[in-house]
């Protein structure tokens, strides 16, 4: 990954943050995007710290031209473009009754439209490049449709699990359309991984509640690590998976809702 340029929506938080912290120590020249530039400045000054390759900048996924803005400065910057990692998401859990537009709204466009729109900035670019990988951080709920309990209804992820379902076939779409062109696009769904995401939406006692059930739930009985889903991020945009493409990795310890 040395002296690539990688794009992480996101990436100054959880996930994200592992992503950016896998890939800058592995050389990339790493753009840490997100909304809040005081978190998103502060992290990136944080690798430079090291002595790695990082800058911060302001995106709201929601909205395609921010997208396509991010994209066309770091193109201006650094002359290409090899990876985007579409990490940015939010949760926002409620009963289906009582799920309102806003709340369907808000989720799908981080969650999906936001991938959409990150993938149609990146794309032209990497077309030229005849080169590029762009990863998509999906679900464990895209597969399946576990009760909900924590929300208060089965159906309390209703806005979140049609989001990141619509991700793994968007996927697949973006996959057989750019694949031509020498662009990998690929998927990772995660399981159950404790970031400040989890508790965004939950007290103390329901984020409690929450992974006691969720360790009941897949085979190997914990939670994931964060670095885990960055090595399995920076696998991807590796020579080694060169041959992977419209994929999903499901990265949930085998869970058994899905087995």
């Amino acid at each position: 990954m040395k002296d690539q340029v990688a794009i992480i929506t996101g990436g100054a938080s959880g996930l994200g943050a592992a992503i950016s912290e896998n890939f800058a120590a592995a050389g990339a020249k790493v753009i840490v995007a997100g909304r809040n530039m005081d978190k998103t400045d502060t992290f990136a000054a944080g690798l430079r710290g090291k002595g790695q390759r990082a800058e911060a900048r302001q995106v709201d996924v929601s909205k395609r031209q921010s997208c396509q803005d991010l994209v066309r400065g770091v193109i201006e910057t650094h002359g290409e473009l090899h990876i985007i990692v579409s990490n940015a998401g939010v949760t926002h859990y409620t009963p289906f009754l009582e799920t309102t537009e806003e709340d369907w709204n808000i989720v799908l466009g981080a969650d999906l439209c936001g991938v959409f729109f990150m993938a149609q900035a990146a794309a032209p670019q990497m077309r030229r490049q005849k080169y590029g990988k762009i990863i998509n951080i999906s679900s464990g709920l895209g597969t399946s449709c576990t009760p909900h309990a924590t929300a208060g209804s089965p159906g309390g992820s209703c806005a979140y699990a049609s989001a990141k379902a619509g991700v793994l076939q968007l996927t697949k779409t973006l996959a057989r359309e750019l694949g031509p062109d020498g662009i990998n696009v690929n998927c990772i769904a995660p399981g159950t991984f404790v970031t400040p995401m989890t508790s965004s939406t939950r007290s103390p006692e329901v984020v409690k509640e929450h992974i006691a059930a969720r360790l009941k739930m897949n085979v190997l009985g914990r939670l994931g690590r964060p670095e885990e889903l960055a090595d399995v991020a920076a696998f991807l945009c590796s020579d080694g998976a060169s041959y992977i493409n419209g994929f999903t990795i499901q990265l949930d310890g085998g869970r058994t809702d899905r087995m």
